[in-house]
């Protein structure tokens, strides 16, 4: 019986719709940029995550680690995960691929099925008198690349914004291709500087919006000096070309210390903003055409409230290393200072970015003490509930994630706080025991903390506290983990997991 030509039209009509949506599917699954998307909120809201995982010991094989690759050491820079390859920042200390004599931060990747290794870009140390000052001796890339298509941007440690062509790799015909480069030392002024543990979030991980990205420069103090105050702290690029759109230069004379930190994108109300916060102690909404800046607001209280810790200049500010969060027209965010000078009262905040203008929760009234701003943006803030230091929020290296109405928000000390997203309200805490420097995760109700004690704990998204497991990583955990197309990945000192039941 001959079948009718129209219907074998339609038969591979409907065949390529069910490929290309199942392709559709997968690429919805990825992990594209530091946060997973444009929220910056690491949720995976419908999918269940591993939680009973075990590393190789001896002659023991490993359980659900469907396969690991070895890196540098420190690894500070989150995984990404697109179109089949997964992405990490690292060194080249202990280089399995060909010996390198030369100091240098990686960008590495790995095909994403069995973890072969496929490429790495390698960024030398600044060179030159003072280069400890510039560029710190081994430390990692912390800058999680961003990814659309066959494009990558990423910033390196020399100071560097970089635009690569990935598509020879996608494809297994060659190697990336730098598209474009844009020096921000020479090209900008910029005067970046290293700090001596770690690079954690020092390199921005860059966020996009249209034709647009948008880039934190590490413009920096250096002790008691601005070396180039009027050098740009925020900067927006095309994204074909590298050309510069506009800049801000809003912390001026009065950077803290090293700008840390990396930008949130938003569309409200038809708008796109950019929302930063800088090295002076402040987050500010830009509309993201223009750079015109739409709102501010000083992280600091007017007036300390309780148990800041003063070790130096200006260490009784904080400021903000993790990445402000979107979620439900809101802005969370909770402050910090670089890990060595992280110690000190933490604050969490969540703001409405409707507002124009100075919307800080206080004005400066110049007697110290402050009074409160009747155009304020905060909504809530959360200090800490209780007199244990188990109960009091400390500065963070992490950015708090949002689901199910909780916020949950780690912080440097090893306390992870579960928060009312409604009201600030305090759920619970738990102590981890060990320093948390990467961003939690959230798969489904599971939650994901990394610590430098090397154990990921797994509590449950809940208003009451539920230890799931703790999963011995044997190494410090320095990063965020991520979650694409049913796996997760997690870094330890020298190792990527993909780990999937």
């Amino acid at each position: 019986m001959k079948t009718h030509p129209l219907k074998n039209i339609r038969v591979a009509f409907l065949m390529t719709f069910a490929l290309l949506a199942n392709l559709t599917t997968v690429f919805a699954a990825d992990w594209p940029m530091r946060g997973r998307n444009h929220s910056r909120n690491g949720v995976v809201p419908d999918e269940k995550g591993p939680i009973d995982w075990k590393l190789a010991e001896g002659q023991q094989a490993a359980k659900n680690v469907r396969w690991s690759a070895g890196l540098g050491y420190s690894n500070c820079g989150d995984p990404v995960i697109a179109g089949g390859l997964v992405w990490v920042g690292t060194n080249n200390g202990f280089d399995f691929v060909q010996k390198q004599e030369v100091d240098a931060s990686v960008l590495m990747c790995f095909r994403e099925r069995d973890g072969q290794f496929l490429y790495k870009y390698v960024s030398p140390r600044i060179e030159g008198p003072g280069q400890r000052d510039f560029d710190w001796p081994g430390t990692s890339l912390a800058s999680s690349p961003l990814i659309e298509g066959d494009r990558l941007w990423f910033c390196n440690n020399r100071c560097q914004v970089i635009c690569l062509d990935i598509a020879p790799l996608r494809t297994g015909t060659g190697e990336p291709r730098v598209v474009w480069k844009v020096d921000m030392r020479s090209q900008l002024g910029v005067v970046p500087r290293g700090v001596m543990l770690g690079s954690h979030a020092s390199h921005c991980s860059i966020a996009g919006y249209k034709d647009l990205i948008y880039v934190n420069t590490t413009n920096a103090a250096r002790y008691d000096k601005i070396p180039a105050p009027d050098a740009p702290s925020l900067v927006c690029f095309q994204k074909q070309n590298g050309q510069v759109r506009w800049k801000d230069n809003s912390p001026g004379k009065n950077i803290l210390d090293v700008q840390h930190g990396s930008p949130l994108v938003i569309e409200l109300m038809g708008r796109g903003q950019v929302i930063m916060g800088q090295g002076d102690g402040w987050l500010r909404g830009f509309d993201a055409l223009t750079g015109e800046t739409l709102w501010k607001f000083d992280v600091n209280a007017k007036s300390p409230k309780r148990g800041f810790l003063t070790v130096g200049r200006n260490d009784d500010r904080s400021d903000l290393v993790a990445m402000p969060v979107f979620h439900d027209n809101r802005v969370y965010f909770a402050v910090g200072r670089h890990f060595e000078i992280c110690m000190g009262q933490g604050r969490v905040c969540c703001l409405d970015p409707t507002k124009r203008g100075d919307i800080s929760s206080e004005l400066d009234d110049d007697s110290g003490r402050g009074r409160p701003n009747p155009n304020s943006g905060l909504v809530w803030e959360y200090l800490g509930e209780g007199d244990r230091d188990e109960d009091r929020m400390h500065r963070t290296l992490a950015s708090v994630v949002i689901h199910k109405g909780l916020v949950i928000a780690p912080d440097q000390s090893g306390i992870v706080h579960c928060l009312d997203a409604r009201n600030g309200k305090k759920l619970w805490t738990h102590d981890t025991k060990a320093q948390i420097i990467g961003s939690p995760l959230i798969v489904g109700d599971t939650i994901y903390v990394g610590t430098d004690g090397g154990v990921v704990v797994l509590l449950e998204l809940s208003r009451q506290k539920r230890v799931i497991a703790e999963r011995d990583m044997e190494q410090s955990i320095e990063s965020g983990p991520a979650f694409a197309n049913g796996v997760l990945y997690l870094m330890n000192r020298n190792s990527l997991f993909a780990i999937g039941e």
